[in-house]
């Protein structure tokens, strides 16, 4: 049994329908079935007694793109619909904005080979060579006085275009970026070598999400040190 995700249909409250056929679908790929596509979960998901609406087979699906997402970015998909007890159609747009198909169409724009990135955060030099690391700030007005970064490092910011966004996921993903720095709302990244992530001020009520899903960012920047084997470093008030 496999669950997928659509991205065109409902199955009950959610977007989540139980499939079971022959096709070597895995965990991660986008594919297609006619004019839906659809997103591989794998064989586990969180909840699965509300997951039952079967997905009938009457042709084959097509793969639009192996490895969309890698399984440690739907293993913390996962983990958010569970820990944070949400579904899938309201945390997937965190970790993904806008059309499927309009990312794909875009990947072929990088070229650019990500150098030797550092960054000062206060009294704090990071540097990033061979490895990302990911720097969380709990406002913009904290990044803006206590950061001082190269043209290497890539700065997200929730009020981007969509283009944009989606820019910055693809480097994110192919390792274009060494040095990634973010707020709370923009940690989703499917990280392919993070080898460190640096917590700014982490007693700053900012990093409670006040909108669903609802959630605290220490607690995700956990999991996800946990999942991608990344060290986690806390720069407190103090260090600044």
């Amino acid at each position: 049994m496999l669950y997928l995700y659509s991205f065109d249909q409902f199955a009950g409250f959610d977007r989540v329908f139980a499939y079971q056929g022959d096709e070597k679908l895995a965990i991660g790929d986008l594919v297609s079935f006619g004019e839906n596509l659809f997103l591989v979960l794998g064989e586990k998901i969180a909840f699965p007694e509300l997951y039952t609406t079967l997905f009938v087979q009457v042709g084959s699906f097509s793969i639009v793109e192996k490895s969309f997402f890698s399984e440690k970015y739907i293993e913390l998909l996962h983990w958010m619909v569970y820990y944070w007890y949400s579904n899938y159609k309201t945390v997937i747009k965190l970790f993904f904005e806008g059309e499927a198909l309009s990312l794909l169409q875009r990947k072929g724009k990088i070229n650019k080979k990500t150098k030797k990135a550092e960054v000062s955060v206060g009294k704090q030099q990071l540097v990033a060579e061979n490895s990302q690391i990911l720097v969380v700030f709990p406002d913009l007005w904290t990044r803006e006085n206590y950061l001082q970064a190269d043209k290497e490092a890539l700065l997200l910011n929730s009020l981007d275009t969509l283009a944009k966004k989606q820019t910055n996921r693809r480097k994110i993903k192919q390792s274009l970026s060494g040095v990634i720095i973010a707020t709370g709302s923009e940690i989703f990244q499917d990280f392919q070598n993070l080898s460190d992530i640096f917590f700014v001020e982490p007693q700053k009520w900012y990093y409670a999400s006040q909108q669903d899903p609802r959630y605290k960012v220490g607690t995700v920047l956990e999991k996800m040190s946990e999942l991608r084997g990344a060290k986690i470093s806390e720069i407190s008030s103090e260090m600044l």
